[in-house]
């Protein structure tokens, strides 16, 4: 039977050897101490872990170093700012450092992952352009037998398919795609969509002089067999959720 799922879902941590990276890392620290504290058990980075792909070896051998103290899977895609080209640093990477419990998602056609023991698929596409022709959610799976679908997705959410913007994310696509949960990663707000039988959500963003909120914060989703998901946008360093969707 499926079994109910918790969740710790973040994006555009933008990691960086800047002056205001020490506080970047500071607070991708706390995301992972919410995945620990929360007894996630899936851990999703929708893209943008970094900022841009001159990064210092410090700060790659950091993120192994914070991943490795988490022990459930943990699936990560590439936004804009780290896209897949390249020269992108986290081609350059090797997760397995972290751990086998990291998987990227680095196929750009799409891939999917199964993970039998929370009885769940991830699936993700890997960003090669940001431009008009990436279409992020373009060729989404269909459900795997009785297990959560869950999608990850970097780009732009917006109800004009006509709009002139890049790697766009439209309604229709998200209730085609018939995910359970849909991980929305590049806007730096908290914002949640439900379309169909999906709900889609930005996390905002982890530190906080990058978003619009005084705090940084992640997105705590529950699935629950025969309701669905939920998702709380949970302030970092604090035990309480500032905002939730029925």
């Amino acid at each position: 039977m499926i079994r109910a799922l918790k969740i710790t879902h973040t994006s555009d941590v933008h990691l960086n050897d800047e002056p205001d990276g020490i506080k970047v890392r500071e607070a991708f620290s706390q995301v992972v101490d919410t995945v620990l504290d929360t007894d996630s058990d899936l851990f999703l980075i929708a893209g943008d872990l970094f900022d841009h792909n001159e990064i210092e070896r410090k700060t790659v051998d950091f993120v192994y170093s914070q991943l490795a103290r988490v022990a459930c899977p943990t699936v990560v895609i590439v936004g804009n700012h780290d896209v897949w080209d390249d020269r992108s640093i986290v081609k350059r990477m090797d997760f397995r450092k972290a751990g086998h419990h990291v998987t990227l998602l680095n196929d750009a056609d799409g891939m999917q992952v199964t993970f039998p023991e929370l009885h769940a698929t991830v699936w993700g596409r890997c960003m090669l352009d940001h431009d008009r022709s990436n279409k992020p959610m373009a060729g989404a799976p269909s459900r795997v037998g009785n297990m959560w679908h869950i999608g990850m997705a970097h780009g732009l959410y917006d109800d004009d398919p006509e709009t002139d913007r890049s790697s766009l994310i439209t309604p229709p696509e998200i209730e085609a795609a018939g995910f359970d949960y849909l991980a929305l990663g590049h806007v730096h707000a908290h914002r949640q969509m439900r379309h169909g039988n999906t709900l889609a959500c930005y996390p905002g963003v982890c530190a906080a002089h990058m978003g619009t909120i005084q705090n940084g914060c992640v997105a705590l989703i529950t699935l629950t067999p025969g309701k669905g998901a939920k998702a709380v946008a949970h302030t970092l360093g604090t035990s309480a959720p500032i905002r939730r969707c029925a």
